[in-house]
């Protein structure tokens, strides 16, 4: 495949084919979106699923079990609803990694999640506090930096320097570069999963 095929080129390879079975349909919108996770370059994903567009809501409900095992990711359901459901799609020991880093700690800590990292008792918490809105903190488990999860609480959200996977406050080059290692895993991800490649391991990083 060519090394330098872009994001679009694949969404666009996807349209042509025109994915008529449901569940290949739910499974590649969910590897698009969590590529950088599969690859292990990002802890966690969030989507959210409607009855809208195919009713992903019921297609996530028949087959979440199946589709998470073969994209090799667990999940919890963070919020649900009639209407729709809002997972968030984890590799346990990025994610993991990502909480023990000191500065992330200080922060959670300091809002009140436990002294001692038990992931799922993290992620409980972290569930009961989006029963009454979307907590800031969510963007440390996505793997936002501190500075910038911060920066979005200060600025409330404007005046950001640079606006992609997450809003950037500081270092917008390092940013630029996580990017583009974010694009490059779609581009590999979704690819394998196209040419049907059964392996989802996590894509070796220089």
């Amino acid at each position: 495949m060519n090394n330098n095929i872009k994001v679009d080129e694949i969404v666009n390879m996807v349209s042509l084919q025109n994915i008529q079975d449901d569940k290949d349909y739910l499974c590649s919108t969910i590897a698009y979106w969590t590529a950088p996770t599969i690859a292990g370059r990002k802890p966690s994903n969030l989507l959210s699923f409607s009855h809208n567009c195919r009713d992903l809501y019921s297609l996530w409900e028949a087959n979440k079990e199946e589709i998470v095992a073969k994209l090799q990711l667990e999940y919890i359901e963070i919020r649900k609803c009639p209407r729709r459901v809002l997972v968030i799609l984890f590799n346990r020991l990025l994610l993991k990694q990502t909480l023990l880093n000191d500065k992330n700690r200080n922060f959670l800590k300091a809002l009140g999640y436990p002294n001692k990292l038990v992931l799922d008792e993290y992620l409980s918490l972290l569930k009961r506090r989006f029963e009454m809105s979307c907590p800031h903190e969510v963007g440390i488990f996505l793997g936002i930096p501190l500075e910038d999860v911060v920066g979005f609480i200060q600025n409330g959200g404007k005046g950001c320097l640079l606006n992609s996977y997450w809003k950037v406050y500081h270092n917008p080059e390092k940013a630029k570069s996580i990017f583009a290692s974010y694009d490059r895993a779609r581009v590999d991800v979704f690819s394998s999963l196209l040419y049907g490649k059964r392996s989802f391991a996590p894509i070796q990083t220089q």
